[in-house]
């Protein structure tokens, strides 16, 4: 999948002969290339214009778009209308909601976030040889092993999977924390921390985020119905549950900018541009480029398998096959 982000103030998008077109009031045409070749257009500026003539365009060749806010959350997003089997698996969906089918899956999710995180944990036991980080990964992987593949009661299955992921998370975070330099200020995974690492974290997870809305929405799922996270009006919390086993890849990108000497660096309280593009560019870099090998299938790209595991869900939740998440190979 190519990518086209655009994070820059003063920028035009337009189309002109199958072509699309970026300019710049200053530096005049920045990019020009086939609307063929553009899979996923990512706006992460409010300085950006684009017609509603571009996005017909756009739209008529199946080109996702998305818009950021400053903090990398997707604020919005025009898709085309393309997506199968939709009222069958938004049908069962609902049904799975109270059936206990999709708390099943949810439970499958939760474990392979788990094992992810001890993965990447693992990974970096090889590369330094610090016994901490070997007792970490052990201690999540345990913690993996007793995800319940069900309870006496939905509530009671939900209260131990949030347990078991936040036993796992102050292993994970703790040892990911040591991993990276002190003078940036990290100490743990704070959502509202004001430290840049913690603000890299949510801007590299909103942009993760929007690729799993993608999925979900084209695999013909309501990303609105979820079946860990609490239901809230307006919330996409199915996506909130998808997004559990991908978190990994941005965890991973930003663990490796930093070892190699970058900082992330703020203005105003708030991530500056050049950061804002590192960070996705880095993210989009782990995704095209990083083997997902999964048992069976043909060897394809972390974004490759993002999506086909969205089609998978899918198609268990309508009982055409088993669920299985994605557990990368480390």
């Amino acid at each position: 999948m190519k990518q086209l982000i655009i994070a820059k103030h003063g920028v035009s998008v337009k189309t002109r002969k199958q072509l699309i077109v970026i300019e710049a009031r200053k530096e005049g045409k920045i990019l020009e290339t086939p609307v063929s070749s553009i899979e996923q257009l990512i706006i992460a500026s409010s300085g950006v214009s684009i017609t509603s003539k571009t996005i017909r365009n756009l739209m008529d060749h199946g080109v996702d778009i998305v818009f950021l806010d400053s903090r990398g959350n997707p604020t919005g997003r025009i898709y085309p209308v393309y997506i199968n089997k939709t009222v069958e698996t938004r049908r069962k969906q609902y049904e799975a909601g109270f059936n206990g089918k999709g708390l099943e899956a949810a439970a499958e999710m939760i474990k392979a976030k788990i094992l992810n995180q001890a993965g990447l944990i693992k990974r970096y036991y090889y590369y330094t040889g610090n016994t901490t980080l070997k007792q970490a990964y052990t201690e999540i992987a345990e913690i993996a092993g007793r995800t319940p593949p069900s309870a006496p009661s939905r509530q009671e299955m939900k209260q131990k999977l949030l347990t078991l992921e936040a036993e796992a998370a102050r292993a994970y975070w703790a040892a990911y924390a040591a991993l990276i330099p002190g003078e940036l200020g990290f100490t743990g995974r704070d959502q509202d921390g004001e430290d840049p690492v913690n603000k890299s974290l949510n801007y590299l997870y909103g942009v993760l985020y929007s690729e799993c809305w993608r999925a979900i929405v084209l695999a013909g799922l309501d990303p609105y119905l979820g079946f860990l996270h609490a239901d809230r009006s307006g919330s996409p919390t199915l996506v909130f549950d998808y997004i559990e086993q991908w978190r990994f890849a941005a965890d991973m990108t930003l663990l490796a900018m930093l070892r190699h000497g970058w900082k992330p660096t703020q203005v105003n309280g708030l991530l500056d541009y050049e950061t804002r593009s590192r960070l996705v560019e880095n993210l989009s870099k782990t995704l095209d480029e990083t083997r997902a090998n999964t048992p069976g299938e043909t060897p394809t790209t972390l974004r490759q398998a993002l999506k086909k595991t969205a089609f998978k869900l899918a198609a268990y939740l309508r009982g055409e096959e088993a669920f299985k998440p994605y557990i990368h190979s480390w």
